[in-house]
């Protein structure tokens, strides 16, 4: 029962929504004060994020194929908009990083079970929020 497809995919959904919210936060914070640290910073929360969503979502009850569906998906979500910051920086980079986080947030959008306009206004309002959350904390 827990390894059917629709609970696999709810986990991916939830796993790379917390890593793209995650990256976010990450990005709008260290790429504003510390661009070169984005990388090692990525990489490590979306190692993280592998290990413990993944963990998480098998301790409670999922199998392990939604578990690491989970973690993978976290751990990818947060990885993947990073990775501009390896080959360039300042602007293009959070341009770039921010057409990623724009595709994997459609991606998460696309595969929520709540389906048309809502699931996408709600999925990139959540990501709206965070940025400025963490954008916010991070001036002061």
């Amino acid at each position: 029962m827990a390894d059917q497809p629709e609970t696999i995919k709810r986990q991916a959904v939830f796993g790379g929504a917390d890593g793209t919210v995650l990256i976010v936060g990450l990005i709008a914070t260290l790429g504003l004060h510390h661009p070169g640290a984005v990388i090692p910073a990525a990489l490590g929360a979306g190692l993280a994020e592998l290990c413990g969503m993944s963990s998480g979502a098998w301790l409670s009850g999922t199998g392990i194929r939604p578990a690491l569906a989970n973690g993978g998906a976290a751990c990818g979500a947060c990885i993947l908009p990073a990775l501009p910051y390896a080959v360039t920086s300042g602007a293009p980079a959070v341009l770039a990083s921010a057409v990623l986080v724009v595709i994997v947030a459609g991606v998460i959008s696309w595969l929520r079970p709540e389906k048309g306009v809502l699931a996408w206004v709600q999925t990139f309002a959540v990501l709206a929020i965070a940025a400025a959350v963490c954008l916010g904390a991070s001036l002061l």
